[in-house]
C-alpha cells in the first residue's frame, strides 16, 4: 500500500523538478511512512510513499523493466502476483524483486494497456513508457483505491489524494458547483467529479493514456446483472461458498501480520471464520465498542463469541467518541466534503487496530452484493404498495408525514415516512429518494447555485440510464455498486485507514466474486422481508445460530441525539455563524429551518445537518470562511 503522485509535461523540453515530485509525495506521507522513491527524468516525474507489506526489503518503488525504459508506481496490492510472475518468467521476463508491483511493468511490456485485465487486486498505478513517451494511469475495477488527475496548461498531474495536487501553484482552486450539488444528494462527491473544477477522479475500471499533451480515458471492465436461472439453489450455494473462500484466501497474502475487523455481524464473522480456516496461525481480530450518553453501541460480546470459537488473538476496547475534537481531523483526511457519519467509529477502530498490525481485512461490501439493507426490502415493498388504491395510499402517506421523528434512536419512523413519501414515484426516482440526503438540491442550495447546475443528480441518472435491467433489486444493487460503494464506503475505508497508515483489504468486493454474484437471481438476495437469503445459507455452518437472529447494528452512532445534546453548541455556532449566513452555497433560511425542526424533535434531520456541518468545516479548512 502506498501513495503515488507525479506529473508529465506536454513540452518535452520542459523538465519536471525533483522538488515538485517530493512536495507532492510529502503531503501523503501518512499513506506510506516507510519509504520514499522517485523517478525524475526530463518532462516526467513520478514518486511514491511506501507502506511496506510485500517484499519488505526489495520492493522499493518506482520499479523499472530490464532496460529501464518502462517504470511503474503502485498504490495497492496485486493478489495474484505470484501466478503472474510465473507466467512472465515462462515468457522470458527477468524479475529482479519478489514484489507484487514489478509484475505490472512486465505485463505492460507484454500486453500494453491491456495489462490491467490480468490483475486481481486493489490498485491505482502509473506506468511511464519512455520509448513511447506515454503515461498510463489505471484504477481497480470497483474503486477500492483512489486516483485523481488534473489536465493543466503545462501537462498532466496525478495523485492518490487531492492534497498532493493542491501543492501545485498553477492548479486553479475554483470550487465545482456541480460537485456541491452532488454532495448534498450523496454526502460525498461522486463519479469523475472532484470538489475542484480543475481536478477529476479516474473512475473505477478506467484507464488513462497521456501522450503528446493529450489524454484519453476508457473503461476496461463492466458488470451488470445477467441472472442465470438454470442453476439450482444448492448449486449457487456451492459456487458462492467456493468463491468466498477463494476471495478471502487471496486477500491474506502479505509479509507482515494480517488482522481483521470483527463485529457481531454476519459479514465480519464469516470473514474471520474463513480466515481462520485458511491460516496456520491464530487470526488477529479487533473490536471497538462506543460508549455514549445514551448507552453503549457495543458488539463486543457477540464478537467475542466468534473470537473464542475460532481461537483468534483478540483485542477489544470500549471508547468514548469525542466527536467535536475528531471532526477537523476526519474532514482533513478526505480533502473534499464527505459526511458519512460512520467515519467516526471507523476512525476509532483504525486508530486502535494500527497499534497491532499494518494490514486488516474488512467485511465491507457484503450488504451491497448480497442484499443486506432495509432499503432493498423497501424498494420491493414499494412495488406491492402501488397495488393499493390511490386514495388509501394518499391517506397513509399523510398519516406517516404527521408522525414525529423522535430522538433518532430508532430509524423505523424515519424509514416509514420516507417510504410513504416516495410511494407515487417511478422505480429509479423512488430509490433515489431512499438514498439521497436531499433528493432535490433546491431544498438546501442557494438559488444562484441552482441556476448554474439545476436540482438533479447527474451521476445517479447516468448510472440508471446505462442499465438494461428492470428488476427493482437489481436496479438498486447496481446503483450501489457504481455509486454508494466506491464513492462513499470505499472512499471512507481508504482515507480513514490511510490516515492511520493502516492497509484495509475488502475481499467481499473481489471482482471475481462480483462477476459470480451478478449472475445470481435477485430472489436469492432478498425475498419478501428476508435479506441476504442465500448468503445466510452459504455461511450457516461457520457461525453460531444466535448470530443469525441478531438485529443488524453496523457502525451505528446516536447522531440525532448528539446534535440535540453534546453537539448542539457546535451545531448552533456553525450554522449561525457569519460564514453560514453568507454562504454562496447554502440557502441560510433553509438551513435554520432544518436546525429548528431537528432541535424541536419535529423532524429528524441528523443526516442533512451532519452534511452541512462537514461541508462548513471543509470550507473553513480549504477555502477560509466558507467563501468561493
Amino acid at each position: 500500500m502506498c501513495g503515488i503522485a507525479g506529473m508529465v509535461h506536454s513540452d518535452p523540453a520542459h523538465p519536471v523538478s525533483y522538488e515538485t515530485v517530493q512536495r507532492m509525495c510529502d503531503r501523503i506521507v501518512h499513506r506510506g511512512p516507510d519509504d520514499y522513491g522517485s523517478y525524475v527524468e526530463g518532462p516526467v516525474g513520478i514518486g511514491m510513499r511506501r507502506l511496506s507489506i510485500i517484499d519488505l526489503d526489495g520492493g522499493k518503488q518506482p520499479i523499472p523493466n530490464e532496460d529501464r525504459t518502462v517504470w511503474v508506481i503502485l498504490n495497492g496490492e496485486i493478489y495474484n502476483y505470484k501466478e503472474l510472475k510465473r507466467q512472465l518468467e515462462a515468457l522470458g521476463h527477468r524479475l529482479a524483486t519478489a514484489s507484487d508491483t514489478e509484475v505490472i511493468v512486465h505485463l505492460y511490456e507484454e500486453y500494453g494497456p491491456d495489462c490491467v485485465l490480468k490483475l486481481r487486486g486493489m490498485f491505482g498505478f502509473a506506468v511511464w513508457d519512455l520509448r513511447r513517451q506515454t503515461l498510463m494511469l489505471a484504477r481497480d475495477r470497483v474503486g477500492i483505491k483512489p486516483l485523481y488527475y488534473a489536465e493543466l496548461p503545462t501537462g498532466l498531474a496525478f495523485a492518490s489524494e487531492l492534497k498532493s495536487l493542491l501543492t501545485l501553484p498553477d492548479l486553479p482552486r475554483a470550487v465545482s458547483s456541480q460537485a456541491v450539488a452532488e454532495y448534498v444528494a450523496h454526502l460525498c462527491v461522486p463519479g469523475r467529479l472532484s470538489i475542484f473544477d480543475a481536478v477529476q477522479k479516474l473512475l473505477p475500471a478506467h484507464r488513462l493514456l497521456y501522450r503528446h499533451g493529450r489524454a484519453s480515458v476508457d473503461c476496461y471492465w463492466q458488470v451488470e446483472p445477467q441472472p442465470d436461472f438454470a442453476k439450482s439453489e444448492n448449486e449457487w450455494i456451492e459456487e458462492v461458498r467456493e468463491q468466498l473462500r477463494d476471495a478471502v484466501e487471496s486477500h491474506m497474502v502479505a509479509d507482515v501480520p494480517v488482522g481483521a475487523f470483527l463485529s457481531g455481524g454476519l459479514d465480519s464473522g464469516s470473514l474471520v471464520a474463513l480466515m481462520a480456516k485458511a491460516s496456520a496461525e491464530p487470526v488477529r481480530t479487533f473490536t471497538v465498542g462506543l460508549t455514549t450518553e445514551v448507552g453503549d453501541f457495543d458488539e463486543r460480546d457477540a464478537a467475542r463469541v466468534i473470537a473464542t470459537q475460532y481461537r483468534t488473538k483478540h483485542e477489544e476496547c470500549l471508547l468514548a467518541a469525542e466527536v467535536g475534537s475528531l471532526l477537523p481531523s476526519i474532514v482533513a483526511s478526505f480533502d473534499e466534503p464527505f459526511a458519512d457519519s460512520s467515519a467516526i467509529p471507523n476512525w476509532l477502530v483504525c486508530r486502535e487496530t494500527v497499534r497491532h498490525v499494518k494490514v486488516a481485512l474488512s467485511g465491507l461490501g457484503g450488504d451491497e452484493l448480497f442484499g443486506g439493507y432495509e432499503r432493498y426490502v423497501g424498494l420491493q415493498m414499494g412495488e406491492w404498495f402501488r397495488w393499493i388504491p390511490g386514495p388509501i395510499r394518499s391517506s397513509l402517506a399523510a398519516l406517516a408525514g404527521s408522525l414525529a421523528s423522535g430522538d433518532g434512536s430508532s430509524p423505523m419512523i424515519d424509514r416509514v415516512k420516507r417510504f410513504m413519501a416516495a410511494g407515487e414515484l417511478p422505480l429509479a426516482q423512488r430509490y433515489f429518494s431512499f438514498i439521497a440526503a436531499f433528493a432535490n438540491a433546491s431544498d438546501i442550495l442557494h438559488s444562484d447555485v441552482i441556476k448554474q447546475v439545476g436540482s438533479g443528480a447527474p451521476r445517479y441518472e447516468e448510472i440508471i440510464r446505462g442499465l438494461t435491467v428492470r428488476e427493482p433489486l437489481d436496479v438498486a444493487l447496481t446503483s450501489d455498486l457504481h455509486l454508494y460503494l466506491p464513492d462513499d464506503l470505499l472512499t471512507l475505508s481508504d482515507r480513514i485507514s490511510m490516515a492511520h497508515s493502516l492497509e484495509v483489504r475488502v475481499p467481499f468486493v473481489d471482482h471475481q466474486l462480483i462477476e459470480c454474484l451478478s449472475k445470481m437471481p435477485a430472489r436469492y438476495k432478498v425475498r419478501g422481508f428476508q435479506k441476504k437469503v442465500l448468503f445466510r445459507k452459504v455461511i450457516r455452518d461457520l457461525l453460531p445460530s444466535e448470530h443469525f437472529a441478531r438485529p443488524k447494528q453496523g457502525f451505528s452512532i446516536p447522531l440525532a441525539y448528539w446534535l440535540r445534546g453534546s453537539l448542539k453548541t457546535m451545531l448552533l455556532d456553525v450554522t449561525g455563524s457569519r460564514a453560514a449566513k453568507e454562504s454562496p452555497w447554502f440557502d441560510w433560511p433553509k438551513v435554520k429551518k432544518l436546525v429548528d425542526e431537528h432541535l424541536s424533535g419535529q423532524h429528524n434531520h441528523e443526516i442533512r445537518l451532519w452534511g452541512i456541518l462537514c461541508f462548513q468545516e471543509w470550507s473553513r479548512q480549504y477555502l477560509g470562511k466558507g467563501s468561493h
